[in-house]
């Protein structure tokens, strides 16, 4: 079956507009204005806007396509399953010329997908051949200049800000809310009362594991989750762990000082940082309400010192970052390179936890990935032969069929043939004008009899194409990973490129989540389950 078509209305704004920052609205006035404008002209052109889905970016840059609605509509548009795609204007689909014209120029028409913009009044449609050339890649290139020239602007005017005092860095950290003038903050009293606590103890001369204890014996609160509470969309850890202790006694904030500048954007549009050296960064004394002294901050220091020792790099591990504990999500730690076992780190903050059995010793951990890796080979290469049996097949039958549509297309230029020269043997009175109706007739008869047939051998082609085309995806996408059926030994590099997590959960079982494309894993993902004797 041919894939459905559908058509999409793509809407997107900025960050910098402020409805959705400031949370005053829940869709910001510009994605309605855009849709008013869009649901106008598909009326005026007796278009229902019904027929259009919406997909909206609101609060990203238009200066890369790094957007998640986005990303989905043009894998959409790759895989076959849109008609068309409406805009306001061509700077909220891209503000970058070269991306902009490379979609309008060369992709959606080898798409086949018809693109319009309102404001603009460019519909690839009624272009034909030509996509708009020199006056659409200009309009593209002011686009870009003008999302640079703003990015500048702002970002200048926000660095001011920054610079005279102002807190204008988005929501307050923990222990502060936002105050009653604009860009300022002030102590929230109930947090407030935590980070003195993690302070006071840190300053008697715990250690950071220790507060984390402690904390959690007490059941005070987490950050993450006062933050939830009061804020809401935080992603929340319940028990205090070794990271949420030290964020906060690294955080100068609560001096009342503030850094403002930690980092910077290596140029417009991009999303890589350079981070600026501690010794390097600048900082403004006195900027809002201080929750601790300065002398209680220098002090808590020496904690987190205490905590870093220097060592020599280690060899890179394979399995760094890819396992999970089943219970909690925390990643897995093994420490030392000598130490035998990966853990969960949660049981030293929460002693009673289930983490604590959450362990797996890294040699058996090598055996089981290994033993997984080379049974997905295994699978996959089976699944290669049979998905080229089946696209020597589909290829087979696709020269049959397009042969059928060639036949049936000189057919039909036949019939044109022949009902012209009827029509002329009519006008030079060789035929009678009965005569002409009738054959014309037998002619239109056997006209619509073979248009069917094409309609229908065209759908079976398009079939048989698509057929192709995903099986094709599928031998590439099978084999690169088939291509690791002799591997001895795992590697990081091996692991990235294969595996997306494993999962460790306390009775011993081994979930592996791959790393394979979607319609690849559907055919021969595996979890890998095994239930393994606990290592002592």
């Amino acid at each position: 079956m041919p894939v459905e078509k559908r058509n999409y209305a793509y809407y997107r704004l900025s960050r910098e507009d402020g409805d959705v920052e400031s949370g005053s609205e829940i869709e910001s006035c510009s994605i309605s204005s855009q849709r008013a404008c869009v649901r106008r002209y598909l009326l005026s052109q007796n278009i229902p806007p019904e027929d259009f889905e919406e997909i909206v970016d609101d609060g990203y840059s238009g200066t890369n396509m790094n957007r998640p609605g986005i990303t989905r509509l043009l894998h959409l548009a790759e895989s076959g399953q849109v008609g068309a795609i409406i805009v306001r204007d061509l700077s909220r689909f891209a503000r970058n010329y070269l991306e902009a014209g490379h979609y309008l120029e060369f992709v959606f028409p080898l798409l086949n997908v018809r693109f319009i913009s309102v404001n603009d009044q460019f519909d690839s449609a009624a272009l034909g051949e030509t996509t708009g050339g020199l006056e659409l890649a200009i309009r593209n290139l002011m686009n870009e200049m003008y999302s640079q020239d703003i990015s500048r602007k702002i970002k200048s005017s926000v660095d001011l800000k920054k610079l005279g005092g102002e807190y204008a860095y988005g929501a307050a950290p923990f222990g502060y809310k936002k105050g009653r003038r604009h860009n300022t903050i002030e102590a929230d009293e109930p947090a407030a009362l935590i980070v003195k606590e993690v302070f006071r103890l840190a300053v008697e001369g715990k250690t950071i594991t220790q507060i984390a204890h402690t904390m959690n014996e007490r059941g005070v609160i987490t950050p993450s989750v006062y933050l939830s509470a009061t804020r809401g969309k935080y992603k929340t850890r319940k028990t205090w762990t070794y990271e949420s202790v030290r964020n906060l006694l690294e955080n100068r904030i609560y001096t009342g000082d503030t850094v403002p500048f930690k980092s910077h954007v290596l140029r417009v549009g991009s999303n890589r940082v350079k981070h600026i050296p501690v010794e390097l960064q600048e900082v403004l004394p006195d900027t809002h309400e201080a929750i601790i002294s300065r002398e209680t901050f220098y002090l808590a220091r020496q904690v987190v010192k205490s905590n870093v020792k220097s060592k020599p790099a280690a060899p890179r591990n394979p399995f760094t970052s890819k396992l999970v504990c089943g219970c909690c999500g925390n990643r897995l730690v093994k420490g030392k390179t000598q130490n035998k076992f990966w853990r969960c780190t949660s049981h030293r903050y929460v002693p009673d936890s289930p983490c604590a059995q959450v362990k797996i010793e890294e040699k058996r951990l090598h055996e089981i990935v290994l033993r997984a890796i080379l049974a997905q080979c295994r699978l996959l290469d089976g699944h290669i032969q049979r998905v080229e049996a089946e696209s020597r097949s589909a290829r087979s039958s696709q020269e049959i069929v397009e042969s059928q549509c060639r036949a049936l297309k000189k057919n039909l230029d036949r019939l044109q043939g022949a009902k012209m020269r009827y029509y002329e043997d009519y006008a030079s009175g060789r035929l009678t004008k009965e005569g002409f109706a009738a054959r014309k007739n037998v002619i239109a008869i056997q006209e619509d009899d073979t248009k069917l047939k094409l309609q229908v051998t065209e759908n079976q082609l398009a079939q048989l194409q698509e057929r192709l085309r995903a099986s094709t995806n599928q031998l590439v996408e099978s084999e690169r990973v088939a291509a690791y059926q002799e591997v001895a030994e795992l590697t990081p590099e091996l692991v990235k490129s294969l595996i997306r997590q494993i999962t460790v959960h306390p009775d011993g079982r081994i979930a592996i989540s791959w790393n394979f494309r979607d319609e690849l894993a559907g055919l021969v993902e595996l979890e890998q389950v095994i239930a393994e004797e606990q290592a002592v």
